[in-house]
């Protein structure tokens, strides 16, 4: 098969053995090499659940007087044939494995054991105090927004996500923290549709199209909303660039929520003002990533008619500490405050990811990504929240009832959809989603699409991003070094000479190339 062979081994003799050695590699190492093996040949149970949790070809080679374990657990999954009798029988390598009923007994009890697991938790505690904040929390304010006794408060760890503190004087050990969290619950979603709808679309609206990230639906949402005496929620910088969530309930605001931010956004008390305006028969729009569209829905605890969710297909959220920094020093380093922040603006550049800022002093700056340090390592997945790599959100079982993307890709599936101000990806997963949908569409252009084509290059509906090494580090040295500093050997930013080459050819002639490029296909 012409494979390569890793040898993971605690032991430095197997140096002498063919293959490469792994001596000892960390936890995110040891799983990232089972999850893009092809073949696991293994006398180790940890090896065995892994091989089985990836869904990897393997075969068991008994270890003797520990082998109870993995047989026990090659049982369990009906996987028995998997242990090698005959040294000889290379059959293995070719078979494949169906994993379909394996998975769902391990489905089953994975539920049997969380259920397990909950029920001691709560026994001792009654609360999220013990959930690993650290590599689960998403920062949803979930838990303190629903809290009877304002007993918890979101406070910052050293990265600068904020996390969940318990102040156990107030604490009354309700567990409606414990109960409610989507990290530890499941989201139920009433409606949903037996199979999703998916659209490529853009606003007609040219003027919204061109002031939006993508193809403008969000506009056509906002304004429906609006003009039934709604109210929106959104994300909006305030006037220090911090990212929170708003509400807005007049159109001439909307562009307040308009346009892509790359950085994670604080929900504030927002799932208490949305509660309280559904209470009072107003129609809302919380726009928003999957995890907070569902702390909002475990939040409410029941559908309303009158509440639409829109979910985005999210990469990964980095802090608000990283970010203030980073302004900071792109302040100093222009000597002039910043006065607008536009991560996706198409003035000097086709849709794309084009960053634009304008200062104080009347200088305006055009960036592509590539070439600022905050934008690449975003791109690079470097900077996440450590929730955001095992998201479990980043799959087409979305949690609003419409999902919302950038159509990447629509050239090669759509090419005559394409459109250089922007093409939008729609998915509608529940039944109200689908009624909206229908209201909205003279409002809008477009064309049936499906889900495999929109995967195609919007990865995030497939796989939460690959956590990459230098993640571990990254937030270290964030307020020991200077910026300037930090950049070079924290971020590990560089600018590649194909990017400034690229970043100086003249935009009409990127457009003609593109032009030719299309005809030739």
């Amino acid at each position: 098969a012409n494979l390569k062979l890793l040898r993971i081994s605690p032991s430095m003799y197997h140096i002498t053995r063919s293959g490469k050695l792994l001596y000892l590699p960390n936890q995110f190492e040891f799983l990232r090499y089972f999850n893009e093996a092809e073949f696991i040949l293994t006398d180790s149970f940890h090896a065995t659940a892994f091989s089985i949790i990836f869904n990897k070809k393997f075969v068991d080679i008994l270890p003797g007087k520990t082998s109870t374990r993995i047989t026990s657990i090659l049982k369990l999954v009906g996987l028995e044939d998997r242990v090698l009798t005959d040294y000889n029988d290379f059959s293995y390598i070719e078979k494949e494995i169906d994993f379909t009923s394996c998975n769902k007994i391990l489905d089953k009890e994975r539920e049997k054991s969380l259920k397990l697991f909950k029920e001691a938790i709560i026994r001792n505690t009654n609360n999220i105090d013990l959930l690993n904040k650290h590599y689960n929390c998403t920062g949803c304010r979930m838990c303190e927004q629903i809290c009877p006794k304002n007993a918890i408060t979101m406070v910052e760890n050293e990265e600068g996500f904020i996390e969940p503190v318990i102040d156990k004087e107030k604490c009354i050990n309700c567990g409606l923290c414990f109960k409610k969290c989507p990290q530890l619950n499941a989201v139920h979603i009433e409606d949903k549709l037996d199979k999703q709808i998916v659209y490529a679309a853009k606003n007609k609206n040219e003027q919204e199209q061109k002031g939006s990230s993508s193809g403008g639906i969000f506009s056509v949402l906002a304004n429906y909303v609006i003009e039934n005496n709604g109210n929106v929620y959104g994300a909006s910088f305030d006037d220090n660039f911090k990212l929170k969530h708003i509400k807005v309930s007049n159109k001439k605001e909307l562009y307040k929520l308009r346009g892509s931010k790359y950085l994670q956004s604080n929900t504030m008390d927002t799932f208490k003002q949305v509660k309280n305006d559904l209470e009072a028969d107003k129609l809302v729009l919380y726009v928003g990533t999957p995890c907070q569209i569902a702390g909002l829905r475990n939040y409410l605890g029941r559908e309303y008619d009158k509440l639409i969710l829109v979910d985005l297909v999210c990469h990964g959220v980095p802090s608000q500490k990283l970010f203030d920094k980073y302004i900071s020093w792109v302040e100093e380093k222009n000597k002039s405050k910043i006065i607008k922040y536009d991560f996706r603006s198409k003035e000097k550049n086709v849709w794309g990811l084009n960053l634009k800022i304008v200062f104080e002093d009347g200088k305006i700056k055009y960036i592509p990504a590539n070439l600022d340090p905050y934008y690449k390592s975003f791109l690079n997945g470097v900077t996440y929240r450590e929730c955001c790599y095992n998201c479990k959100y980043a799959n087409i079982n979305r949690i609003g009832d419409i999902t919302l993307a950038d159509y990447w890709g629509i050239e090669k599936q759509h090419p005559k959809f394409y459109d250089e101000k922007g093409v939008s990806a729609i998915i509608i997963n529940t039944e109200k989603g689908k009624k909206l949908f229908k209201k909205l569409d003279k409002k809008l252009e477009y064309i049936e699409t499906s889900l495999d084509k929109v995967k195609s290059d919007n990865k995030n509906l497939e796989k939460p991003t690959k956590r990459p090494n230098n993640r571990n580090k990254v937030y270290i040295n964030l307020d020991n070094k200077i910026f300037k500093r930090y950049i070079k050997e924290d971020l590990k930013y560089k600018k590649e000479i194909q990017d400034i080459v690229k970043d100086l050819i003249p935009v009409e002639i990127k457009k003609k190339l593109k032009r030719i490029k299309k005809k030739i296909k």
